[in-house]
């Protein structure tokens, strides 16, 4: 049974003129999950607020088209009647809930106050309500969730919390717009199945937006491929994956990460931990005995080869970043810390610096991690300059063109600014960067999680290419096994700020010994 249908939807950009959607079609039955899939850009996102009637007049403009729900067409009704059946009838998740939740208000005024506009205004039924829900999204010590501020939450907690929001009317229809990009995998999972779990139970129909296949094809009963704004194939999930008849469609399977390392690893360490501890106190009393610390990494040992890459895998708060933080001499540590035959934790600040160049870092988030300020000249000459006082700028302006060249990307974008890039360019500027220094250790920390499959796989392959030709040493970081898989030599599993497992990559995928590593493994669709 239709429950609901896009006809012929078509979108364009005022200021630019530019088609986004062109002549979108599509239909969701009752109790069915639709998968939209494509690139950033394709029109995802668009088309799931062009249903429930959020995009912005200003900047969008509707050319031509029919949204129909109840026999109604949404594009032709008034604001009056979308905003009495949001969140009621038709509700949707947002990708990011840090930037949808209130930041000044409680989980549960923000909570108790969607109950009062869409189901009841007696006090003691929505108090019931709002704990009734939370509950139900798997979270613990309700009272605290609903008294804490957004902020205050894991972001897991926060994903949930907007699940809570966008269920209780409990809705026809809901949209969930890239759910678990940013979540581990095992909090992916979860996600998933309470989603999938609360559908069946209200017989709730779903459109699922993401770039992530298997996620897809795991959890949808339909599936439609956008790109550039345009359907290029529709059908079955399942007839999709198995005979995929577009050439979009088959490349954006092909893109999923496949072992792509070829070169086996020297036997001459670049990098050991010995015993690597890090705490951070959680008070500040009068009487020292009296302090308390938080201990994010506890005797950690691990060691990297010349050329070799090593996954740093586990989920938030598990001490991955904590790990880098310490190797790259931003954090105070205990224990020993050894690069290139120096102990690192025995030199003074000053004499760190003389070493800096040899080990860099990548970030997850380019686009925060390069200044807004500054144009590409600029990002990559800093530690040029900072080591090289004397470097003339001509000879800077041929070196940052060769960079730019190193990762695919062409010396006319020397004076262009960070947000005149696209995602899969900053994260090749900021490799770049790294690679200005000639370091001998580059840390990787989930530098593809937010990216689509087809720019995650160009960059993987990037940074396998730069290793094979100047025997880069690696730490790439993550909690995506499928990426870890393709790219790591050997893989070391932290949980709770220990390492709880260690082995080369195929042994630990295939002969997994501790359960945490079997459930990562599971989460990751791996098994």
């Amino acid at each position: 049974m239709k429950i609901l249908e896009i006809k012929n939807l078509s979108l364009k950009s005022k200021k630019s003129n530019v088609l986004l959607l062109n002549n979108i079609n599509l239909t969701l039955n009752k109790g069915e999950t639709l998968g939209i899939v494509g690139e950033s850009g394709s029109g995802k996102t668009l088309t799931g607020l062009s249903v429930t009637g959020l995009l912005d007049s200003g900047i969008f403009e509707v050319i031509s088209g029919e949204v129909i729900y109840s026999n109604q067409n949404l594009l032709a009704c008034p604001e009056e009647y979308l905003r009495s059946i949001r969140t009621k009838k038709i509700s949707m998740i947002f990708q990011e809930p840090m930037l949808s939740l209130n930041p000044v208000q409680t989980i549960k005024k923000q909570l108790d106050e969607v109950i009062k506009l869409h189901v009841t205004k007696i006090k003691k039924d929505i108090d019931s309500l709002s704990k009734e829900i939370i509950i139900k999204t798997g979270l613990e010590d309700v009272d605290k969730i609903l008294s804490s501020y957004p902020h205050m939450l894991s972001g897991g907690q926060r994903q949930r919390v907007m699940i809570a929001i966008a269920l209780v009317c409990k809705p026809d229809i809901l949209i969930a717009d890239e759910p678990t990009t940013a979540l581990d995998v095992t909090l992916q999972l979860q996600i998933l199945d309470l989603l999938n779990n609360f559908k069946i139970e209200n017989s709730m129909s779903m459109i699922l937006v993401s770039h992530d296949l298997d996620l897809i094809k795991n959890y949808s009963d339909h599936i439609i491929i956008l790109n550039n704004g345009v359907i290029v194939e529709d059908g079955l999930t399942k007839d999709v994956f198995e005979k995929p008849k577009h050439e979009y469609t088959k490349k954006l399977i092909l893109s999923k990460p496949n072992k792509i390392i070829t070169k086996n690893p020297g036997d001459k360490k670049i990098l050991e931990t010995k015993n690597l501890s890090c705490r951070f106190p959680l008070n500040n009393p009068f009487f020292i005995k009296n302090k308390k610390y938080f201990t994010a990494l506890s005797n950690v040992n691990i060691h990297v080869n010349i050329g070799e890459t090593v996954g740093i895998v586990g989920e938030s708060g598990s001490g991955k970043t904590t790990l880098a933080m310490a190797i790259m001499q931003l954090l105070n540590y205990d224990g020993n810390i050894i690069f290139d035959n120096q102990n690192l934790s025995m030199l003074s600040n000053k004499d760190v610096r003389k070493y800096r160049n040899n080990f860099q870092i990548v970030f997850q988030d380019p686009f925060s991690s390069l200044s807004p300020r500054l144009n590409i000249l600029e990002i990559l000459s800093e530690g040029l300059v900072a080591f090289n006082k004397d470097i003339k700028y001509n000879e800077l302006l041929d070196i940052c063109a060769s960079l730019l060249s190193e990762v695919g990307l062409s010396n006319d974008m020397l004076l262009r600014y960070p947000h005149q890039f696209s995602g899969g360019q900053r994260q090749r500027i900021a490799i770049a960067r790294a690679l200005s220094m000639k370091p001998k250790l580059i840390i990787f920390d989930e530098p593809t999680s937010a990216l689509d499959v087809i720019v995650q796989k160009n960059i993987l392959e990037l940074i396998v290419s730069l290793q094979e030709k100047y025997s880069l040493s690696y730490c790439f970081i993550s909690h995506d096994l499928k990426v870890i898989k393709s790219i790591s030599h050997r893989i070391y599993v932290i949980k709770d700020s220990e390492i709880v497992e260690t082995n080369s990559t195929e042994n630990i995928l295939n002969y997994p010994k501790s359960d945490y590593t079997k459930n990562l493994i599971k989460s990751s669709f791996l098994s």
